[in-house]
């Protein structure tokens, strides 16, 4: 059975990054941006969360796929804290080879804080430029005889400008890679990253925080309806280190099971949309709806249904 090559899979997500370090596009052929060829991806993210008795300062984990968390500081409570927020990623990527490709992207920040405790009802909300991020994937084996098909991806956040921290250069760093295999019409991938966190210093009181490193390993299954739609469910598994403030810990690692499920859609030969649902199944770090772009800039090849229609019609 020929390969269906259209086909939509996660691939760590934000490179995620694109978008991502965001989802894989579309098509297993277009992982990378084409040689010599930009690749603009735009994403808008909401994230909703609700916790219960928050003693300490510490940190929530926006999931934004492949692999790539977003940090969000928790004021401290002793009540019921509840939080919205809009996460806008703007990207763009260059493929150096038809392999390898390097970018860069940035997060902006809209949200909105309510608490309620014994005492009173308090609501913030703040707007920011959260961070600049350099990202690089290569693709290491394609159609290869006996080895899966893979690539490894990096991300480097040359600047942070994290809410109640002070801004860093050179504050995180993820690395990881993607295995999959394609059997028209199922597409399989498995997904792991490392995301180191620096020591970060808070505005007030003068203080240091080490956010804890997080480990990401992401498993899905995408069925291609068609050339132009694909339909993806998956599970991901996340340990986190514990903060510590002053070298103290605030808390214990924890570990959290999540649920994702996503769409694909080729809107024309440069244009994909990609939606996303990530929620927890066990822990309490909330669920991420995501709405992503990847649009191809410059001459553009034949659009992918049109070869995969050529190529049944040669058949």
């Amino acid at each position: 059975m020929q390969v269906l090559n259209y086909s939509f899979i996660f691939f760590i997500s934000l490179i995620a990054y694109q978008s991502a370090l965001a989802d894989l596009p579309l098509t297993v052929e277009d992982l990378t941006a084409d040689k010599n060829k930009f690749k603009l991806t735009s994403d808008l993210s909401y994230f909703n969360q609700s916790q219960r008795n928050l003693t300490e300062q510490g940190n929530s984990l926006v999931d934004l796929g492949n692999g790539r968390t977003l940090v969000l500081p928790n004021p401290p409570s002793e009540g019921l804290s509840n939080s919205d927020s809009l996460i806008g990623t703007l990207g763009l990527s260059y493929g150096v080879t038809d392999k390898w490709e390097i970018g860069a992207k940035t997060n902006a920040v809209y949200r909105q804080v309510r608490q309620t405790s014994a005492l009173e009802n308090n609501k913030t909300s703040d707007t920011r430029l959260q961070d600049f991020i350099f990202t690089t994937q290569y693709q290491l084996t394609d159609k290869h005889e006996k080895l899966p098909d893979s690539l490894i991806f990096s991300e480097i956040s040359f600047y942070d400008n994290t809410y109640d921290l002070k801004p860093k250069s050179l504050s995180s760093v993820l690395i990881g890679g993607t295995v999959y295999t394609v059997n028209d019409p199922i597409i399989l991938s498995l997904t792991s990253s490392y995301q180191y966190n620096t020591k970060r210093g808070i505005l007030n009181p003068n203080q240091t925080i080490n956010i804890g490193d997080v480990l990401s390993i992401n498993g899905t299954v995408g069925f291609a309806v068609n050339p132009d739609i694909t339909l993806n469910a998956g599970v991901g598994w996340q340990y986190k280190q514990t903060d510590k403030l002053q070298n103290k810990a605030l808390g214990i690692n924890q570990t959290q099971t999540n649920l994702n499920l996503g769409m694909a859609y080729s809107l024309s030969a440069r244009n994909n949309l990609v939606a996303n649902i990530r929620t927890n199944i066990s822990g309490d770090e909330g669920s991420v709806f995501s709405l992503g772009l990847t649009t191809k800039l410059g001459e553009l090849p034949p659009p992918p249904s049109e070869r995969y229609r050529k190529s049944k019609a040669m058949q």
